[in-house]
């Protein structure tokens, strides 16, 4: 017997159905990638020096600042415009010169020292280069850093190719160091990423060290589901985040409130962009939603709700369905209260045919009473098998069809029905009987077929 009860509570441990955990994001690498700008005008002068050998030496100065601080963080190169001449005008000159790895600092120096600027600003084109420098790992969060002091001047759209990242999820929106660059300029990047303007080499050194130390930190979330005055009492709602370019669902919650009143914290990606939809009657979506890296980010979304009860004098399987822009929402028994979207339903009751209802405007944080009219129960029985149909005579419109062989009560709207039932082992037409029926409303009527 002891052997058959271990059995019993094995199969129970092996078969017992468990709910998913949702995913934390936590990387366990951060890798950064450098997309060096080394075309000709970088050997404009800049503080006594190139602005190439400016950006450097800093680079090559944080880098291994970085890495002795931080085992964690790999750091990689792309440069382009040192390959080919200006006068070339080579619009694929960009190459990886450094991939992904620790302690890359000395391999990084060597590559930069070996080359110098030359050629055109292959901007978009590198961008797009940049999707197959990062490793393919789920752990890790990748960020570029592009180092530039002039526009694309190859008529590539730098926005364009980011956009390509981001729908991958492969990387951050770039962040954009642009040397001396004038406003207008600036102003072109804002679509490619976080936009900053260092004047002097101790500001570029600044720059640099606030964006890496940005992507360093823990990137956190919190959903802020808003009532009708804007505060964040609404809560115990399920929602779920979707990549905003496949739809894909990438995460699932049930949204949760702590003592104060305060949402749960989230650990999310901060890669590529989001739309959410929480899962309120009817639902609510908000798109476009993108993360800072590095800070604590709050999506609110407005759901405004109230609640329908629905009464009357009817069993409790009488149903109120809802409809909003001709879909059905709900579907809400007698005595039920549920939560909906504030705004105006459609509602029609369950019986043969649909009573229809006014319309319903749900106002926030009110309660709207749905009174069921009174119908009438048939309830028809055989002592054999029938085929049955209920006519509405006033319509002519069948309203029910089925094979009576025991007992059945319908619940219908009160008026005047013709009940035309056949034999179903009889093959002849004559075989056919009906009869008439009033119906009254709250009453109840029983009919035996014979």
């Amino acid at each position: 017997m002891r052997s058959i009860y271990f059995l019993l509570f094995l199969l129970f441990f092996l078969f017992e159905t468990k709910g998913q955990n949702v995913p934390k994001f936590s990387p366990k690498v951060n890798r950064v990638l450098f997309l060096l700008d080394v075309s000709g005008s970088m050997k404009t002068d800049w503080n006594n020096e190139t602005r190439f050998e400016t950006a450097k030496k800093l680079l090559v100065r944080l880098i291994d600042s970085v890495e002795q601080k931080n085992p964690h963080v790999e750091f990689a190169v792309r440069a382009f415009g040192f390959q080919f001449s200006r006068e070339q005008k080579n619009c694929t000159d960009s190459k990886l010169l450094v991939p992904f790895a620790q302690n890359n600092t000395t391999k990084i120096k060597a590559a930069l020292d070996k080359i110098s600027p030359k050629g055109m600003t292959p901007i978009t084109y590198s961008i797009a280069e940049c999707v197959s420098d990062f490793p393919t790992d789920e752990k890790a969060l990748n960020s570029i850093i592009l180092i530039s002091d002039g526009e694309e001047n190859c008529n590539g759209n730098p926005c364009e190719a980011a956009k390509l990242l981001s729908a991958k999820r492969i990387a951050l929106k770039p962040f954009i160091v642009g040397i001396n660059l004038p406003i207008q300029i600036a102003e072109k990047f804002n679509c490619l990423g976080t936009v900053f303007t260092p004047n002097d080499e101790q500001s570029f050194s600044n720059t640099i060290g606030v964006i890496i130390k940005q992507t360093l930190n823990t990137t956190t979330t919190q959903v802020n589901l808003l009532d009708q005055n804007g505060n964040a009492t609404i809560t115990n709602i399920p929602f779920s985040l979707l990549d905003h370019s496949s739809g894909k669902i990438l995460y699932n919650f049930v949204h949760k409130q702590d003592a104060k009143g305060n949402a749960d914290t989230l650990f999310l990606s901060p890669v590529g962009t989001y739309d959410i939809v929480v899962y309120s009657t009817p639902p609510v979506r908000k798109n476009d939603i993108e993360l800072t890296v590095g800070k604590h980010n709050i999506i609110a979304v407005d759901v405004p709700l109230g609640n329908i009860n629905v009464s009357g004098n009817t069993p409790s399987d009488m149903s109120l369905v809802l409809h909003s822009n001709g879909k059905i929402l709900a579907q809400q028994n007698t005595g039920e209260t549920k939560q909906y979207l504030t705004g105006v339903y459609e509602t029609e009751a369950t019986t043969l045919p649909n009573t229809i209802l006014p319309k319903t405007y749900l106002a926030a944080s009110a309660t709207k009473n749905i009174d069921i009219p009174a119908f009438a129960t048939l309830s028809l029985s055989s002592l054999e098998a029938f085929s049955v149909s209920v006519i509405a005579e006033k319509e002519k419109q069948l309203t029910t069809q089925f094979v009576l062989s025991d007992v059945k009560q319908l619940q219908l709207q009160p008026s005047n029905y013709l009940v035309i039932y056949k034999p179903t082992k009889s093959l002849k037409t004559e075989s056919t009987k009906s009869l008439k029926i009033a119906l009254e409303p709250g009453r109840y009527q029983s009919v035996l077929l014979k």
